[in-house]
């Protein structure tokens, strides 16, 4: 069965995250509200899996293996898993 996987990719905590500070400085302090924001990336790959629970772990593991981040520096979690 053909699934897509959601990743999320983005730095750890800890890490800073230019592209969140800025976000966070020029849109949300700007209008005079509070939030921290982290800023990451989203992927959706398909793959082929007999489980849902298995194209997941197949997709992280290829995320790994591909390098698509670093792994002292970035987080990489399934989101969602859903049918193609």
């Amino acid at each position: 069965m053909r699934y897509l996987v959601y990743l999320n990719i983005a730095y750890k905590r800890g890490i800073r995250d230019p592209e969140g500070e800025a976000i966070q400085r020029e849109i949300f302090e700007r209008r005079g509200v509070s939030a921290e924001v982290r800023a990451g990336k989203c992927l959706i790959v398909a793959v082929e899996a007999a489980t849902p629970e298995e194209a997941g772990e197949r997709a992280l593991k290829l995320a790994w293996d591909l390098r698509l981040g670093n792994p002292n520096v970035h987080v990489v979690e399934v989101v969602k898993v859903e049918h193609a």
